[in-house]
């Protein structure tokens, strides 16, 4: 295990889960990702950077949503 390069407070173990549940001939993707083992000051660092998160997510999912389609 290592400490993210640009933030001494991330928490170094995450649990990243990943759902795909079709219905209809639609699939709905839902992410869950948290902290393991968070001391109280990594939890608020994970916290705080939901946003930025979100954003990151957001970017990628579109690319894969992208890559299907032209698939």
């Amino acid at each position: 295990l290592t400490r993210h390069p640009m933030s001494a407070t991330w928490p170094m173990e995450m649990l990243t889960v990943f759902t795909f549940v079709e219905k209809d001939g639609r699939t709905t993707f839902t992410l869950q990702w948290s902290p393991i083992n968070a001391s109280p000051e990594e939890q608020a660092t994970f916290d705080a950077g939901y946003e930025s998160m979100k954003g990151g997510w957001t970017g990628t999912l579109d690319q894969l949503e992208a890559y299907l389609v032209n698939s």
